[in-house]
């Protein structure tokens, strides 16, 4: 606590109000008036009693006369100053006495008190750099002095809330008394008339119900406060501690959080637009609507003038110049808000206990945030007029599942629901490639013939986007060109049952119901869930579900969770495969897996080349990346609803949603268009500088770094080194060898004239999908 000089009554330093404030002529040497923003400001002259007239009275015409003639004088107490007055003498016993009766300790030391919040969590995100990426929870700065802060901003808040401050106990026995009268009229707590002690007393001693009980110790702990600090020191405490919203408690948090500076630096108009907040912080804060907050800041100018306490030409400057919150601009804190704001609702799942300050590390990563965001604002500018589209959404992840890029909708500030987590959409033809993973894994290929043609499923029918079929097609081909009946075929062969199985292994937790639109992609799903069940396809085969949290420790270091290593394959020995996709391991090897595999190598690889084609020859071409190479499917909902565009390439994976909020249908815009542009956009500016690289190579897999490390030995025995085993492939030479035998014995084949192209029956027929994106 710091060093104050003077009596408890000194005022601000023993000059306020500032010298050359107007006065009443027949007022105190202060300025004297209630908290505007509660009562007028009728001086305490009000309440007097005018001169009576002692001749010359003539009693009203109305008056009753008592048994001699003579008028029944009244008293001139009516009964509504009868209740004030009773009031006032009910506040000051129960000022006098109710210390007394709670027992309250002789001294206070409320500086002492770390937490503030009354049980919230305090907690720092960093992001994947380890640089402060954002606050939630409260957030307190240093302790301020009050000579230190701006002079202005301690008028405007004594203007606000309590003008009164260097006059009363504590309590404002004026406001009590308007307060009470307005409480009786309304038959219930409408209004408190609690003066700044009164709000710190119940900032740290008591809770926010607003009970007369609760009132009455308010104003006992207030007039306790008062015995124990100066103003000064209630003042400057007070400042320091009040909530300003979004989390900052104080002034100093209050300046970082709206205008990345110090108390010290704010104008007029900046401290204008704080000291408007104490009296409803969450629905005034500029984060959440800055035109009220600037209204806010207009009225608080205008108490500033009708105090005196600044000049006109003081004021007119500040209303000239109002207080702008660029929250974008200040750090990432806002861009990165809707990661954040997601991050933070999980921590529960991972810490709990008492309340602490807790320093949470996280996946995000700010360049491809910004590269996020711009690839989004970038397809919207250059939208047509008649696209019928509001929303759009974009999430990135690496290939172990970690959140590097969240673009929860196009501005944070005018709606804070996260289109990429909160919301549960139809992910339409981008579910596909779950359903012939599903098949690849039941014994389909790339080339497994399906005839594209009428199919009805219990009363249902599905059509082809272009409501045309195309008779018998490779299973490659029918997920490049987004073929419906062919997905919905091979989806109720392969076991509704199997797809969900796979499409729950590979990320997705929404409702998968066992219908046969389940193939279209016909339920809900969150875009953050389905580009996380794209990541197994890029990274092998290896469930990653998306994740945003690295490690959470408090501020002495403890690490309270921490995120498993995310490395691949199974320790000892090294993962390797064979030619057949087959995990190879000793035998005698105690196995260990370090995350499970929900795909062999084999499949995912052959996945990736049909998704491949999808963006080569298929809907999804206008997602090319040059010569990079890339893989991804389109997705479109009935009537365009929804459209989207998940892909992956050797470094990273992304989604791209795009729709509107009420459900309502889009024109012509589809997942092959506007979202595969914006993914294209977003992974070319992400992969800047960075070597083109094929998503699969021979040996992808990263060990363990205990794989690589030999166990020192328990005796002085040297090791013996085994030499390596190397694999014959004994019984795969052998088929070879007699396959080359059974040809070099089988008759010389006679040539035939070439069959006529009108004869072959088996051909697709490819201009069917050349009239639709899909």
């Amino acid at each position: 606590m710091g060093t104050y000089n003077g009596n408890r009554d000194s005022g601000l330093h023993g000059s306020w109000p500032p010298t050359g404030s107007s006065h009443p002529a027949d007022g105190p040497s202060r300025v004297d008036f209630v908290s505007s923003d509660r009562f007028d400001d009728t001086p305490d002259l009000a309440l007097g009693y005018a001169p009576l007239a002692t001749s010359g009275v003539r009693p009203n015409k109305d008056e009753k006369l008592d048994d001699d003639g003579k008028a029944i004088r009244r008293g001139r107490m009516g009964g509504g100053f009868r209740l004030m007055l009773f009031s006032s003498f009910a506040t000051l016993l129960l000022i006098f006495m109710l210390p007394l009766a709670l027992g309250l300790p002789g001294k206070v030391d409320p500086w002492s008190i770390r937490s503030i919040a009354n049980g919230d969590v305090n907690v720092t995100f960093l992001d994947a750099n380890g640089d402060l990426l954002a606050h939630r929870g409260y957030r307190q700065e240093e302790t301020v002095p009050l000579s230190e802060m701006p002079p202005y901003l301690v008028q405007a808040v004594l203007a606000m809330e309590d003008r009164r401050f260097y006059r009363h106990w504590g309590v404002d026995i004026l406001g009590v008394l308007r307060a009470a009268q307005a409480n009786f009229a309304a038959g219930g707590i409408v209004e408190g008339g609690s003066t700044i002690t009164q709000q710190l007393a119940r900032n740290l001693y008591l809770d926010g119900s607003r009970t007369f009980g609760r009132k009455a110790q308010e104003a006992a702990l207030a007039f306790w406060l008062e015995q124990q600090l100066t103003k000064d020191e209630i003042l400057e405490l007070y400042l320091n501690r009040i909530y300003l919203g979004a989390g900052a408690y104080g002034v100093e948090a209050a300046s970082k959080v709206y205008f990345s500076k110090s108390v010290r630096d704010l104008t007029v108009s900046e401290a204008a637009l704080i000291a408007g907040l104490p009296k409803a912080p969450a629905q005034l804060s500029p984060a959440k609507d800055l035109s009220r907050a600037q209204d806010r800041a207009a009225l608080v100018l205008e108490k500033l003038e009708e105090t005196g306490w600044m000049t006109a030409a003081e004021i007119e400057a500040a209303r000239a110049a109002p207080a702008v919150v660029d929250l974008e601009e200040r750090s990432p804190d806002m861009r990165a808000s809707y990661f954040v704001d997601w991050v933070y609702s999980r921590m529960p799942l991972f810490v709990d206990g008492p309340p602490r300050e807790l320093v949470v590390e996280t996946t995000f990563d700010p360049e491809l945030q910004r590269m996020g965001e711009e690839a989004l604002a970038a397809t919207f500018d250059g939208l047509r007029s008649n696209a019928n589209v509001d929303q759009g959404a974009l999430v990135a992840l690496d290939h172990t599942g970690a959140v590097k890029a969240m673009v929860g909708g196009r501005d944070y500030l005018e709606s804070q629901f996260n289109r990429a987590t909160q919301a549960i959409r139809q992910p339409g033809s981008a579910f596909k490639p779950l359903v012939y993973m599903a098949a690849l894994q039941n014994g389909y290929t790339p080339y497994s013939g399906i005839v594209d043609r009428p199919v009805r499923i219990n009363g249902w029918m599905p059509l082809n986007a272009n409501k045309r079929y195309s008779g018998w097609m490779q299973m490659r081909n029918a997920i490049a060109y987004s073929v419906n009946t062919i997905a919905v075929r091979v989806g109720h062969k392969v076991g509704l049952d199997k797809v969900a199985d796979y499409a729950r292994a590979s990320g997705i937790t929404t409702p998968l119901p066992a219908h046969p639109s389940l193939a279209l992609g016909a339920m809900g799903t969150k875009l953050h869930e389905l580009t996380g069940s794209y990541v197994p396809l890029a990274n092998g085969g290896f469930e990653a579900p998306a994740h945003g949290i690295a490690r959470i420790s408090n501020v002495d270091g403890e690490v309270l969770y921490e995120r498993a290593r995310t490395f691949v394959g199974a320790m000892p020995p090294p993962y390797r495969e064979n030619n057949f996709g087959e995990e190879q391991v000793d035998e005698d090897a105690t196995i260990t897996p370090i995350l499970n595999k929900v795909a062999t190598s084999g499949d995912v690889q052959t996945m990736t080349k049909m998704l491949k084609r999808v963006i080569s020859i298929g809907t999804g071409r206008k997602a090319a990346l040059g010569t990079r190479e890339a893989a991804g499917k389109t997705g479109t909902t009935n009537d365009n609803r929804d459209a989207l565009f998940v892909g992956y390439t050797a470094d990273l994976v992304a989604g791209v949603w795009m729709g509107n909020d009420d459900n309502t249908e889009m024109d012509r815009v589809y997942g092959g268009t506007l979202p595969a542009e914006t993914w294209a956009n977003f992974m070319t500016a992400a992969h800047e500088g960075k070597p083109e690289r094929p998503i699969y190579k021979r040996i992808w897999v990263r060990p363990h770094p205990s794989q690589y490390q030999e166990p020192e030995p328990e005796t002085d025995e040297l090791p013996v080194v085994e030499a390596p085993v190397v694999p014959t492939y004994s019984a795969l030479r052998g088929k070879l060898n007699g396959l080359s035998n059974s040809l070099a014995a089988a008759p010389t084949l006679q040539a035939t004239a070439p069959e006529s192209t009108q004869t072959r029956s088996r051909r697709m027929d490819r201009s069917v999908f050349r009239s639709r994106d899909d």
